[in-house]
C-alpha cells in the first residue's frame, strides 16, 4: 500500500465508545517493547485516526500518564510530517512500559513498530 500524499491525508483524534470497542476487539495487534498498536484498517478512508493510552496500572499519577501522552502525541506528529504511516482507518497507540521514556526513544521505537506494520 502506498502512501497517499501529505496534501490530502489528515491524522484526526480517534473518539467513540463503539469504534474504540471495535478496534480492540476485531484489530490487528502489533508490539514492541513499550509500545503496543491495535490497528484497523480502512483503505477507502482518506484520515488516519488515532489514540493514544497508558495504563493507570503503570502510572499512578495522572500527571505522569498526561506527559508521556504528550509525548506520543507529539511522536505521532514528528511521523506524520516523515510520511511514516503507509494504511487508513483507526489505531490505538498503548504505551505499556514500566518506566517513564525519552522522546527520542519513544520517536524510535514508533518507527521501528510502523516498519513492522505491512
Amino acid at each position: 500500500m502506498h502512501p497517499q500524499p501529505l496534501s490530502d491525508f489528515k491524522i484526526k483524534r480517534l473518539k467513540g465508545k463503539t469504534t474504540i470497542d471495535y478496534l480492540f476487539k476485531k484489530g490487528a495487534v502489533f508490539q514492541t517493547k513499550n509500545l503496543l498498536l491495535r490497528l484497523s484498517e480502512n483503505p477507502g478512508s482518506k484520515d488516519l485516526f488515532i489514540g493514544v493510552s497508558v495504563s493507570k496500572r503503570n502510572f499512578n499519577r495522572a500527571v505522569d500518564r498526561n506527559r508521556i501522552k504528550r509525548q506520543l502525541r507529539s511522536v505521532v506528529k514528528q511521523l506524520e510530517h516523515d510520511q511514516k504511516f503507509g494504511f487508513r482507518g483507526e489505531c490505538m497507540i498503548l504505551y505499556t512500559g514500566k518506566t517513564t521514556p525519552k522522546t527520542k526513544a519513544l520517536l524510535e521505537e514508533a518507527s521501528q513498530l510502523l516498519n513492522k506494520n505491512p
